[in-house]
């Protein structure tokens, strides 16, 4: 889990996922949903597995619990994922919430990083833009 770059929070979710690592993820987006600022996250999920399903009820639980705030603060979110079973889980994930703010699905983590910046500047955030493109090596646009 990494907050350098905030408002930009990226999560690696691995293969090895544990029940108590996945409850300190779902804790540590709480803590800086909490802040009640704008931010995006980026959920880094290729090395997980199709079978997660305690966790993906888990997280459709926290995200419906948090939908309020989720629906206030958060810009977007970018789920990096490689397969089309990755994809299809991200959509039930959300359909299965009823979350209803901007996301992309993406096979990398800068083609991720990109699409945040973008809605980013987008919303005014232009510097915070500019940190994840540098940060990054993306070009500006």
């Amino acid at each position: 889990m990494e907050d350098a770059l905030w408002p930009l929070l990226t999560a690696r979710i691995g293969a090895g996922i544990t029940t108590q690592a996945f409850d300190a993820y779902l804790d540590w987006r709480t803590q800086w949903l909490q802040r009640c600022e704008p931010h995006v996250v980026i959920i880094d999920a290729r090395a997980v597995p199709i079978r997660i399903a305690p966790f993906r009820q888990r997280y459709i639980d926290w995200l419906r619990e948090h939908e309020c705030a989720l629906r206030e603060w958060m810009i977007g979110s970018a789920y990096v994922l490689n397969s089309p079973e990755g994809h299809m889980l991200a959509s039930l994930i959300r359909h299965g919430a009823s979350l209803h703010t901007p996301f992309v699905v993406t096979p990398t983590l800068p083609d991720a990083a990109s699409w945040a910046a973008g809605q980013f500047q987008e919303r005014g955030h232009g510097e915070a833009a500019r940190r994840i493109r540098a940060h990054y090596a993306l070009p500006t646009s």
